[in-house]
């Protein structure tokens, strides 16, 4: 039998291949597109649940043109932080897809922390008004960063972005850290309101909440909306009354509704944002429309990401390998 060994890549391995945000975005349109076009199996996550605010989620995906394919095992605890630990952490498993082989473990938060900030910005790229300049941006942590780069590299003209968080500290660091790098005027603001009243894109990246944050009247015409956290930091009325909703995946959309989100109710479905990018359906038609995406995470997303992880690990050699299986028993 065969020698069985793949390559382990640790978070610092991953990060040290220098892959930019632009490259991160492009992949994921195209995986997107092929989601659009029927050509990826993407079943919806199964998860378990040891906390009532935590999850272990496992998240597959195989793309039947580009012939990729794996799995991303997450968990996200936000009790963590007392314990000095990350929110979220897990493997990402990339398959030989003519044998089942695996031929890499890696870590996988810089992939989930930049293929959710490509998801946005590929939603803004169809989706955004003509001539949006300014952000409002409600949570300051890992993923409201990576969604303010992401929304930089598509629309170049973003000028201005207010936002709040609990932390002051996490406002003055996102400010240090990119207003120069940017190019764009950072304004901590002392509640949600002044942070997201009016402007082109509202943006939520807060944790499960109590209580909604985001009102309905704050969500003006022409305003592009975000919830990275499904449904939980918008109010029903702004949820429901949106003139379009978007998601990246319909059935994970239901299957959230089922188990507790979208209380007030579930949004009428527009399209899914593979559809979109496919050019099935189109994104914004006019600059009027407000229009609220809420996508949930797609293992497509992760997979095509990490198989180019791969790609570049093993061209550039020298990563730690692992053996599966030395001799048959």
């Amino acid at each position: 039998m065969e020698k069985v060994e793949f390559i382990y890549l640790s978070q610092e391995d991953v990060l040290d291949l220098g892959i930019p945000l632009k490259e991160v975005i492009e992949l994921v349109e195209l995986g997107l597109s092929e989601q659009g076009h029927g050509r990826v199996e993407n079943p919806p996550k199964p998860g378990i649940h040891s906390k009532p605010d935590a999850f272990i989620h496992a998240m597959p995906a195989y793309y039947q043109k580009l012939g990729i394919g794996g799995l991303k095992w997450v968990s996200g605890y936000p009790s963590n932080r007392a314990g000095n630990l990350p929110q979220i952490a897990g493997l990402m498993i990339v398959n030989d897809m003519e044998t089942g082989m695996p031929i890499a473990v890696m870590d996988c938060r810089w992939i989930t922390a930049v293929r959710t900030a490509a998801v946005s910005a590929i939603t803004a790229k169809y989706c955004a008004r003509e001539g949006t300049e300014t952000l409002g941006l409600v949570g300051c942590g890992v993923q409201g960063r990576m969604n303010l780069v992401g929304f930089k590299e598509v629309i170049p003209d973003l000028k201005e972005v207010r936002v709040f968080d609990i932390s002051e500290r996490a406002m003055q660091s996102i400010k240090e850290d990119y207003e120069v790098e940017l190019g764009v005027e950072i304004t901590a603001c002392e509640s949600v309101e002044s942070a997201v009243n009016g402007m082109d894109i509202i943006l939520t990246a807060t944790q499960r909440l109590k209580e909604p944050l985001v009102k309905n009247e704050w969500f003006k015409p022409g305003c592009l909306g975000f919830g990275l956290e499904a449904s939980r930091a918008w109010y029903g009325d702004a949820i429901l009354k949106a003139d379009k909703f978007i998601t990246d995946s319909w059935d994970q959309t239901m299957y959230f509704y089922e188990h507790g989100a979208f209380p007030d109710g579930l949004p009428s479905l527009y399209a899914e944002l593979g559809e979109v990018v496919a050019g099935k359906k189109p994104g914004r038609e006019t600059q009027d429309e407000r229009i609220l995406a809420i996508n949930i995470g797609l293992a497509l997303e992760d997979v095509i990401v990490a198989n180019r992880i791969y790609e570049v690990a093993i061209k550039r050699g020298g990563f730690e390998t692992l053996s599966l299986m030395e001799r048959s028993f």
